[in-house]
């Protein structure tokens, strides 16, 4: 017999490593666009940052918002301006179809930085809120139809339950009015 059976536990990562990796990559996000803050981009860098507009601490304009109801890829090349970067969000006004926009996005929000000067990119590994808020859509309604069909078959057992105390109350049904005629 094998040493695998009965299978084991993985073992717990009790260090949290992909926790710090994610950690550690957006701080250094942070510090890239902290520089490009201060200093201005150099040379041919520039930022995609593509983040869940859905997500707790995102602020945008509902126009904005409904037009990329869950995520969005913003571009931080040469129009941008007041770029702020804080130690939990980064602050820009961009503009979009001509009309400026105060833009607050939290680092935890974020999904995605590309610099394509340097086809250097990261994915972040960030729960989607839209699809948090299908999953407990979903849960509801799948207890909804559970509910809506135990209520069903309820009815559909005392109507059956009925139609069997019809049956042996003694009534006599015509066959004839089954035939064709």
């Amino acid at each position: 017999m094998s040493d695998s059976f009965p299978p084991q536990d993985p073992p717990q990562d009790f260090y949290q490593y992909a926790d710090r990796a994610q950690n550690a990559l957006l701080h250094m996000v942070r510090s890239v666009m902290r520089e490009a803050a201060e200093d201005g981009l150099v040379g041919e860098h520039h930022f995609y940052l593509t983040y869940y507009t859905q997500a707790e601490g995102v602020q945008m304009s509902d126009k904005l918002r409904a037009n990329h109801p869950q995520e969005i890829t913003i571009v931080l090349q040469n129009q941008f301006e007041d770029l702020q970067v804080h130690d939990d969000y980064f602050e820009v006004t961009l503009s979009f179809n001509n009309q400026p926009e105060r833009l607050h996005v939290p680092f935890a929000a974020l999904s995605k930085f590309y610099d394509p000067s340097v086809a250097f990119g990261l994915m972040f590994d960030v729960e989607d809120p839209s699809e948090t808020a299908l999953d407990d859509l979903g849960d509801a309604l799948i207890n909804d139809i559970l509910e809506a069909g135990h209520e069903a078959g309820a009815v559909a057992a005392q109507e059956e339950q009925a139609d069997l105390d019809t049956a042996t109350s003694g009534e006599v049904v015509s066959l004839d009015s089954f035939r064709d005629k």
